[in-house]
């Protein structure tokens, strides 16, 4: 067996077919050396085999066109020998199998497809029916049947895309995937229904989420072959009639036609709902569309719990509504996806995602659904990439474009991270690999990908999510190459072929994150804002009681008092706080009884605060006793993040039914700190 470098080695050869030595061990971060010992022990794979090795020749990478051709016609076999499956993958292999099985399955099948023990099966089973519980499904065993799958065929449907969402973002899925298929004496036909869902796409002017469509490629080949076996889905008539009225159900019709399946309307209709789920969102001004306005409510409600003005508010919502419709149908039809990028998201941003979490709240409560986390984390990654908009500078001199599969959510985020960090290049909007492959070179003259590409123009890899010193690495290593500096800081890649050269590196990712932190912590630490908790800001000279007080204006200018005495604001940013009011209604109010009145940070913002003036007896916004209020917490934006680690802790206080009721409660500054500093974490 080759090991694991190698292996990914040999895959990334057959996958990109590089003829440039320099360019394809840069890409995979080897150094010549490395690259020559995998090379090698390819070789002797390949001439085991009865193949002719692969050759290497005046930075030319020459590769058989007979190795080209066994691979394409034996990589399930090499999978199959080389592949050593770990328990997650095994759990969910065995949920495939036997969801596409053609005859009865024993422990024997499983033994001899993992190489396992007969007791390593059955706490493997353990683990699936596990996995199966929020399903409803259940992995049963009877002399009868062998195992098998109990449920119904819609939840055994939707169990089998979460378990391809999983297997998806595995290393050389792929190859998995066709494993699974002919294990069962069924070829992996993906090229297949990919060109045909794409002429679709292009005929009926869909756009899918490039990720999401892998997915449904697997889930529906897996289908076709429960419709040959007669496993037929039940839908309810309301909703086939619900669904029957969309474009999406015609295009579903055309696509079982044009493979040679069933037309009947409740499979159409579970295909239609998977279309929904992966076709992004696309504004008609000409036609209203309640989405939209949800769309537009979740937008205005962002903007008031994180305390915030979007600059082209309308923009926003456009770029969310190609989001948020797909992600609608997936939640309403109880689509599973997998958001792999989730425990990343919530740790660096935390804070947005607790506020992102509760401005959705309310959109649950109205659309009766539960917004699922790895859908709280994509809308995360959107709303993080809203805030991160920057001016663009005049001089833009390269041509950049971003290749991402993830979807809008998380090409929105790195788009405006590349824009916010090279503002003179000119960007084009961020395309998927597929129609990144056909693309004319000459368009563009740099790529940043979240996947590796095959291209002769300079190619950067970066992470959906960038750390502080990544993005400073990546600074660095982008103007030195364009020669946008006079003077060239060496990166950590560059550091860890040096040191490949005269020694081995056991421990190669820590050795580089050491480098990175070395190299660019100084930088992180002066470019990065400190984001302060909320007892940082909401101190006791600016918290404030008052029985009562004559008029909600004068409630606002007295909440906001110790902002002006501390020289935080001016007195303009009072008056727009309260035209904000006027002109837009009581958006300031996010809880009962609650409101943070606050203004863009252009009116007057000088330095970042937050102060708290509680009345005992409401004052009425715009004099209406529907918006009643009795606190006040004024807040002092410099910029759109600054501020949301505070923010977040307040909203997690305020969200407190108890903690509510105890600052409702309060009689002395001291008692409101102590709530403060409850909620104030590092």
């Amino acid at each position: 067996m080759l090991e694991s470098r190698s292996l990914n080695t040999y895959f990334q050869l057959m996958k990109l077919k590089p003829v440039q030595l320099s360019w394809f061990i840069d890409m995979l971060n080897l150094s010549g050396r490395q690259f020559q010992y995998d090379v090698e022990k390819i070789n002797n794979y390949l001439i085991g085999e009865g193949m002719s090795p692969i050759r290497i020749s005046n930075d030319r990478i020459l590769i058989p066109t007979e190795v080209i051709n066994f691979w394409k016609d034996n990589n399930t076999d090499f999978t199959t020998n080389q592949f050593s499956f770990d328990q997650e993958e095994r759990v969910i292999i065995i949920l495939l199998y036997t969801f596409i099985r053609r005859e009865p399955l024993s422990n024997f099948h499983f033994q001899n497809t993992f190489g396992i023990s007969k007791n390593t099966v059955s706490a493997d089973v353990k683990r699936v029916n596990r996995f199966c519980i929020d399903f409803r499904v259940e992995m049963r065993y009877t002399r009868e049947q062998g195992y098998h799958l109990k449920g119904s065929e819609e939840d055994k449907r939707n169990l089998m895309l979460k378990a391809i969402s999983i297997l998806k973002v595995k290393p050389h899925a792929h190859e998995k995937f066709t494993f699974i298929f002919q294990q069962q004496q069924f070829e992996n036909q993906y090229d297949l229904y990919q060109q045909i869902l794409k002429d679709f796409e292009q005929q009926y002017s869909f756009a899918f989420i490039e990720e999401r469509l892998d997915e449904f490629i697997y889930l529906l080949q897996m289908i076709h072959i429960r419709q040959r076996q007669q496993k037929r889905v039940l839908i309810y008539p309301d909703t086939v009639s619900f669904l029957e009225k969309k474009k999406a159900f015609i295009v579903s019709g055309l696509i079982q036609q044009r493979l040679g399946y069933t037309t009947h309307p409740e499979e159409v209709s579970f295909l239609t709902i998977q279309l929904l789920g992966i076709c992004q969102g696309e504004v008609s001004p000409t036609r209203t569309d309640t989405l939209l306005e949800i769309t537009e409510q979740i937008v205005v409600s962002f903007e008031r719990y994180a305390c915030i003005q979007l600059l082209d508010r309308n923009k926003a919502i456009e770029t969310l509504y190609l989001h948020f419709k797909p992600a609608y149908y997936r939640m309403l039809f109880k689509i599973p996806i997998t958001n792999a990028l989730l425990a990343e998201i919530k740790e660096e941003h935390h804070d947005l995602f607790t506020v992102v979490k509760e401005v959705l709240k309310p959109i649950e409560e109205m659309l009766n659904i539960k917004i699922p986390e790895d859908e709280v984390g994509f809308l995360t990654l959107h709303f993080g990439g809203l805030l991160k908009l920057d001016s663009e500078s005049q001089s833009k001199v390269f041509r950049a474009l971003i290749v991402c599969p993830n979807g809008i959510s998380s090409s929105i985020m790195l788009e405006n991270q590349l824009k916010s960090l090279f503002p003179q290049f000119h960007w084009t909007s961020s395309l998927s690999s597929y129609d990144f492959q056909h693309l004319d070179e000459a368009k563009y003259d740099l790529v940043f990908s979240t996947v590796l590409l095959k291209t002769k123009k300079p190619l950067y890899m970066i992470r959906p999510i960038m750390s502080e010193m990544e993005k400073n690495e990546l600074v660095q290593t982008v103007k030195g190459m364009t020669l946008q500096q006079p003077y060239h800081y060496p990166t950590s890649d560059e550091l860890m072929k040096i040191v490949r050269q005269y020694a081995d590196i056991k421990q190669p990712e820590l050795l580089k994150s050491a480098l990175q932190h070395a190299l660019f912590q100084k930088d992180s630490l002066n470019t990065r804002r400190k984001q302060p908790v909320l007892k940082d800001l909401l101190i006791e000279e600016n918290i404030q009681f008052m029985d009562e007080i004559e008029n909600w204006k004068d409630a606002i200018k007295k909440a906001a008092e110790p902002l002006l005495l501390n020289d935080s604001i001016t007195n303009q940013y009072i008056e727009v706080m309260i035209e904000n009011v006027e002109t837009m209604g009581p958006y300031i109010i996010i809880g009962e009884q609650i409101a943070i009145p606050h203004a863009r940070p252009e009116f007057g913002v000088k330095k970042l605060g937050m102060s708290l003036l509680k009345l005992k007896k409401s004052a009425h916004l715009l004099n209406s006793e529907a918006n009643q209020v009795e606190i006040f917490i004024c807040l002092a934006a410099i910029d759109n993040q600054t501020h949301l680690k505070a923010l977040a802790q307040l909203t997690k206080l305020l969200s407190d039914p108890i903690k509510l009721q105890h600052l409702k409660e309060a009689e002395t500054k001291q008692d409101i700190l102590d709530l403060v500093s409850e909620f104030s974490v590092q």
